[in-house]
């Protein structure tokens, strides 16, 4: 019993580490390595700032576009096709128009723009429009600023995007060919508000009215145009009753409104920060696995510490 007692009485006591402890020792292996520890809130910080920066930054882009819905699509309601429509359809349209408010026709489509200075033709993008009511929203930005109406009150007149000018070597005055007709640049286009509801199709953008379109002959059976119909409409008129009449007419109609922008470009955005917020998870990860490979450094060479701390 008394050699017992002399055994526990000798042998040597085990340091006892409390709660206090720990964060002293962690301190000290911080003011130790300071490098490491930056590395480490580095590697995480900038993860985590990318994955929720991408999320921000589509919750604010929608919410641009929702506020701007009718600028975006210059105006309250749009159906588009890409079918040409007959003209008893056409008119019906009209008349759904009339009831509620006011509606305009714009077509677009793709076709090829020569001149006599340049002999390499270029692709352009089409507009008609009718100028006497387009756009009902939004700033159509021209050059010289003068109304849509004055500048395209002859058959003959086109406004082109500057690039055009560039890569056909012409200027304002100047006669361009569209098809089977010739026209007169009267103006530059600078921007448009619909310009995103369009579609990012190709081509630089020719403005003209509709029987200018007609002038080019490239509207036949089976062209390939887009057909918007857009929609001013008066207060307190209930979108759903108008929705329902348009899809009668025209059954394969895409429609928006402004309660929820431009559904091409929502679609766009929820595209690229799905693909945004995947890079950022990537890198969030191969940042963790940065972590993990400088914890084990650490490690590694505090083992003759924690050696000596287990003695």
């Amino acid at each position: 019993m008394l050699l017992d007692t002399a055994r526990v009485q000798s042998s040597p006591a085990r340091p006892r580490f409390g709660l206090r402890t720990a964060p002293k020792i962690a301190w000290r292996d911080l003011h130790a390595s300071p490098a490491k520890f930056a590395f480490v809130v580095l590697a995480v910080a900038v993860g985590v700032a990318a994955l929720s920066g991408v999320k921000g930054f589509g919750y604010a882009f929608k919410g641009m576009l929702l506020r701007n819905a009718k600028q975006l699509i210059a105006a309250d309601l749009q159906a588009q096709t890409w079918s040409g429509p007959a003209p008893e359809q056409i008119q019906r349209l009209g008349d759904i128009g009339r009831q509620y408010g006011v509606m305009t026709r714009v077509t677009e489509t793709v076709s090829m723009a020569a001149s006599a200075k340049e002999h390499i033709p270029q692709m352009v993008s089409i507009k008609a429009v009718d100028p006497a009511l387009y756009p009902f929203y939004g700033t159509l930005t021209l050059n010289p600023a003068q109304p849509l109406n004055i500048l395209l009150k002859d058959d003959s007149a086109v406004v082109v995007t500057p690039e055009l000018l560039l890569r056909l070597k012409v200027a304002r005055g100047d006669v361009i060919r569209l098809g089977e007709s010739n026209f007169r640049i009267v103006g530059t286009l600078i921007t448009e508000p619909d310009r995103l509801a369009s579609g990012f199709g190709p081509g630089m953008r020719v403005l003209m009215s509709r029987a200018a379109l007609d002038r080019t002959g490239l509207i036949q059976f089976g062209s390939r145009a887009a057909q918007r119909f857009l929609f001013k409409l008066r207060p307190n008129v209930q979108l759903d009753a108008i929705k329902t009449q348009i899809k009668a007419v025209l059954p394969r109609v895409f429609l928006s409104d402004y309660r929820e922008g431009s559904p091409a470009v929502g679609r766009a955005i929820d595209n690229t920060t799905t693909f945004l917020s995947l890079i950022s998870l990537i890198a969030l990860i191969v940042g963790s696995l940065g972590v993990a490979m400088a914890m084990y450094s650490h490690l590694q060479q505090r083992m003759d510490s924690i050696a000596v701390f287990k003695a």
